[in-house]
């Protein structure tokens, strides 16, 4: 009889156990409904130029691991399209990955994490404990990563310093961060080399390209010479 009880309190314990995991998982996963001042100023807005975007945070996302929601906004732009630093920061975890293609993370100077998604190229500024500028060109729009075959857009992440003690599910609905940000008018790529004239639509940069430096580099890359300079109206040219 004293084994049966014995038995009978283990596995009500143990499913207490489970039942209050089971609770702290569901609460874990739940998207955040805050949205905490950051502590800086003069954000800007991540991509350059006229864009398409709306709130889809918190959207089901089965692809997601673990939660299963979307963790941002999509930002939808022509392919090539620069992505911008929102913020004074650091660079860090360039890259690819299945589900965000090439990606890269924004530090800023207060702590606060940005998450750049499906790029179709980097920058010199992409670079591993690069420091950056607010509007810094970090990368160009793609469709890589799970986006692949759909629509170009740039999917972007807020993770506050105060919620990064929840990891990943740290993320925060950025719509209303993103209204209230600057949009700039002319982008510097790098030195000396800036442009203002919006995108030409259908114009664009090969996916997975990489921008390498100020002069005109396509005679040796095999690109058109003339492809980026109809784009960017400089002589910037991308090799891969």
């Amino acid at each position: 009889m004293r084994s049966v009880l014995r038995l009978a309190s283990l596995a009500a314990a143990i499913a207490l156990v489970l039942v209050v995991g089971a609770t702290a998982t569901a609460r874990a996963v739940k998207p955040p409904t805050v949205t905490p001042s950051l502590g800086g100023t003069n954000y800007v807005f991540p991509v350059y130029g006229q864009t398409a975007w709306g709130d889809t945070f918190g959207a089901p996302r089965p692809d997601v691991p673990g939660s299963g929601w979307h963790h941002g906004d999509d930002i939808f732009a022509p392919l090539g399209t620069p992505l911008l630093a929102v913020a004074h920061g650091t660079v860090f975890s360039v890259g690819y990955e299945p589900l965000g293609g090439w990606r890269l993370w924004l530090r800023d100077d207060q702590g606060n994490l940005f998450y750049y998604a499906h790029l179709s190229a980097y920058t010199p500024f992409a670079v591993d404990g690069a420091i950056v500028n607010a509007g810094d060109v970090l990368g160009f729009v793609g469709s890589t990563g799970d986006a692949d075959g759909g629509a170009y857009h740039l999917h972007f992440e807020i993770h506050p310093l105060g919620l990064l003690d929840r990891g990943y599910d740290g993320a925060v609905d950025p719509t209303s961060y993103l209204r209230s940000w600057h949009h700039l008018h002319s982008v510097r790529l790098f030195a000396g080399s800036s442009f203002t004239q919006p995108l030409a639509t259908g114009a664009a940069l090969k996916a997975g390209a990489i921008l390498l430096q100020g002069t005109d580099i396509s005679s040796a890359s095999g690109l058109d010479p003339a492809s980026l300079r109809r784009i960017l109206g400089s002589p910037s040219i991308v090799g891969r």
